[in-house]
């Protein structure tokens, strides 16, 4: 009986170019998706690493969002949020600013106006702005008496990457500086400046403090590019009450009333560092400004976010009957009058909720709500994509429905596919 002829040999694994495993990985769904690739073997974790590739991705991507910080810490999105895992993977370095050295030891310290001490633990690093996979963290230095005013100059600020445990020390304005507007301050903001680079590199950064005292609007400004502190005046003073509530659009800062509707949004280009005013009760919002609500006095009803190119919108709750629907509005950049473009009605399980937006970031709008009539437990907190009109839970926290803190959207890419950021 004759033999069986041999086996064929195996065929030897064709390699693949990394041009090409670039564009594969490029067209995975997720940035997730990409980040589990990255374990399969050491050639896909290489390519993947590469610097060039990673900016590549993050054009086509926007970063996830991992949840929200305030004062009182770090609250990572919870199932079945899309990003539950990645952020109780990066809860831990996310929620501590442990690495950022402490500034003073000393159990008094200084609230300054704006910023919100919710916890009463003392002096602490506590982030005030995020931006662009950065923290702005405040340390608040002296315990103030009711004969002295807040001083800017005893205001200690860093910025910091949490993800990679990096950051930056910033300078106090200096007291001749902090002097000079010889007003009474009423109001004291810090922010972080958007980034304004379209490829993903990374840039410096800037904070903009905006001082409003009683009779002139200052920004303090420190580009980390020289280090050093800078102040401008502007020529316009501000027309709104308070100046607490802001959102970013296309590089600048709009402020609106934080409960009500006002004749004015304030703008701030933080290129030019100019300030300007849009109309507001112009078109349906005189219309919407004139409609009972019934909460009105207890949250914030707008928000604005990055609209379609040439425009801006504004998305504002309304409460009618004990429902709450979303109204939104656009005003082109030809155009003097703000125009509805959509009435989103909350589904029935809002119905007599306390509802509060808090602001808007990388095309979603957030709000938080509370069954009325409880002040203090659990909080639900939403996500709407602005294009989609898709709201989506994004976590319960333990809180106040009433707490005037502000809640920082954070968005970041996995350490793998970021670059660090300071």
């Amino acid at each position: 009986m004759a033999s069986p002829p041999p086996s064929p040999p195996p065929l030897a694994s064709i390699p693949i170019p990394d041009e090409l495993l670039e564009e594969i990985f490029l067209r995975l769904p997720t940035p997730d998706a990409v980040a589990r690739a990255s374990g399969a073997c050491t050639s896909f974790r290489r390519v993947i690493k590469g610097r060039a590739f990673r900016r590549r991705l993050r054009t086509l991507h926007r970063p996830p969002l991992l949840g929200f910080m305030d004062a009182a810490g770090f609250h990572p999105a919870q199932a079945p949020h899309p990003s539950a895992p990645l952020a109780r993977a990066l809860a831990s370095c996310t929620a501590d600013f442990s690495f950022v050295p402490a500034v003073v030891s000393s159990s008094s310290y200084l609230v300054p106006p704006g910023v919100q001490d919710d916890d009463g633990e003392g002096p602490r690093w506590r982030p005030c702005d995020v931006r662009d996979g950065r923290v702005l963290l405040v340390w608040t230095s002296l315990m103030l008496t009711k004969r002295e005013r807040f001083n800017a100059a005893k205001l200690h600020l860093a910025v910091c990457d949490p993800l990679c445990s990096r950051y930056v020390l910033l300078p106090t304005i200096p007291q001749d500086l902090a002097a000079q507007p010889q007003d009474l301050l009423r109001e004291f903001q810090p922010v972080l400046a958007p980034c304004t680079g379209d490829d993903g590199q990374e840039e410096p950064f800037k904070v903009i403090c905006i001082a409003r005292y009683q009779t002139k609007l200052v920004l303090f400004v420190f580009p980390s590019t020289t280090m050093r502190w800078c102040m401008a005046e502007s020529p316009i003073f501000p027309s709104l009450k308070h100046m607490s509530c802001f959102d970013c659009v296309r590089g600048c800062f709009y402020w609106t009333e934080p409960y009500g509707w006002s004749d004015h949004l304030m703008v701030l280009d933080t290129r030019t560092l100019r300030f300007s005013i849009v109309d507001n009760l112009t078109g349906y919002h005189a219309e919407l400004s004139d409609l009972p609500d019934q909460s009105f006095g207890y949250r914030r009803a707008n928000a604005l976010v990055m609209g379609r190119e040439g425009a801006l919108e504004m998305f504002s709750l309304v409460c009618q009957h004990g429902s709450f629907a979303i109204y939104h509005t656009s005003l082109q950049n030809n155009s003097q009058e703000w125009k509805l473009e959509k009435i989103i009605q909350l589904p029935g399980q809002y119905h007599d909720y306390n509802i509060s937006t808090v602001g808007a970031a990388e095309g979603f709008l957030f709000f938080r709500g509370a069954p009325e009539g409880i002040h203090i437990g659990n909080v639900d907190s939403y996500s709407m994509e602005v294009k989609t009109y898709e709201i989506t839970k994004v976590c319960t926290e333990m809180d106040n429905i009433y707490n005037p803190r502000r809640a920082l959207p954070f968005f970041s890419f996995p350490p793998l596919l970021s670059e660090p950021t300071i």
